[in-house]
């Protein structure tokens, strides 16, 4: 399900229970709690095993299942690493929700020397026009199908979306948007039009056209034309590809080395109630570079940690950067301190 800007992209209900995030932003909220569909209770078992691939893709930002046998060969179940699961009902739907242990799986993937990705994960927008030849051309959005190439294409950014943990999203444009996209002479020129009004890593841009009786062409950033009968088929190929090899550098770029250890000192200011002090303390635990965590002392509305990380500062940095609920208002490289505000 794709996690959309709530300034610009309508949520579904579906998208808010499995995000539990109404915020635009790069964190993964739910990282370690994946949800498998399931057609029976007798098919619990193969959801689990499921789920536990789909963890370790998340984890690992590798779509090879090397990386799951090499955890089980080496003497591994997958439930060991489940603390809870349950069934759930989403739009007359079933799914296995399960939760795994962020601590266990961390120190798995360091003891096999697996790296691994952090809370923060990519954002990449999509500006997909298609024009069939027989009707107006449109941009692709989330909130309408109009042929079934709408369709793969929407299945393949929700699938991926949960299974890599990353963020696939298409605008929602409204006819003030889609005037001014007019205004651009060309497609690939409109990047501009969405630096200014988006937040993401990566815009893709594709124009699918049908310039003949049975012939088309792709532009923008996958470029081919096919006059073949199949060419929902080979653009599918195409773009699936396409977007898959994009997915694995964005990732690249955010490995943590967890054969690399540091020590943290970080503040949280605004701190005010045992609420604010659980709630900001479960944040910083969640993230995946944060191995423990000490406190050393309170003064009035703050609170100070030790934390030792995977990785080094910049890493653990980057993960909190991305986090809906601290702003970051000092960075002392010297002394390996951050100094945090929490929002409520």
């Amino acid at each position: 399900m794709i996690l959309n800007n709530v300034r610009y992209i309508k949520h579904t209900i579906f998208c808010l229970i499995i995000f539990s995030n109404t915020c635009f932003g790069k964190e993964f909220d739910k990282l370690f709690q994946v949800y498998e569909p399931i057609q029976s209770a007798s098919e619990i078992e193969k959801s689990i095993n499921n789920s536990f691939n789909t963890m370790v893709y998340r984890l690992s930002g590798k779509k090879s299942p090397s990386n799951v046998w090499k955890i089980i060969n080496a003497g591994n179940l997958r439930k060991d690493f489940i603390i809870s699961y349950s069934i759930k009902n989403f739009e007359n739907k079933s799914f296995l929700e399960v939760n795994f242990d962020k601590n266990l799986l961390v120190e798995k993937f360091n003891e096999l020397s697996i790296p691994l990705i952090g809370n923060s994960r990519p954002v990449i927008l999509f500006l997909i026009n298609i024009d069939s030849g027989s009707a107006k051309p449109y941009f692709l959005t989330q909130s309408q199908s109009k042929s079934e190439i709408d369709l793969l294409i929407k299945n393949y950014l929700k699938e991926t979306t949960l299974s890599r943990a990353v963020f696939l999203e298409l605008p929602e444009l409204d006819l003030f948007d889609i005037n001014e996209l007019k205004n651009y002479k060309k497609l690939i020129n409109s990047r501009k039009f969405f630096d200014d009004k988006y937040i993401f890593d990566e815009l893709i841009i594709i124009d699918v056209a049908k310039i003949g009786i049975s012939e088309w062409s792709s532009n923008g950033d996958i470029k081919f034309n096919s006059n073949n009968e199949n060419f929902t088929n080979i653009f599918m190929e195409k773009f699936i590809n396409f977007t898959d090899d994009v997915i694995d550098r964005l990732l690249n770029n955010s490995l943590i080395d967890t054969t690399q250890r540091s020590l943290v000192n970080i503040s949280i200011k605004n701190v005010s109630t045992y609420q604010d002090y659980q709630k900001s303390k479960e944040l910083i635990e969640s993230l995946i570079g944060a191995k423990d965590i000490n406190i050393n002392k309170f003064n009035l509305d703050t609170i100070y940690y030790q934390l030792e990380v995977y990785g080094n500062l910049n890493s653990f940095i980057e993960e909190v950067s991305e986090n809906n609920f601290f702003d970051i208002i000092n960075i002392y490289d010297e002394s390996s301190s951050l100094e945090l505000s929490y929002k409520k």
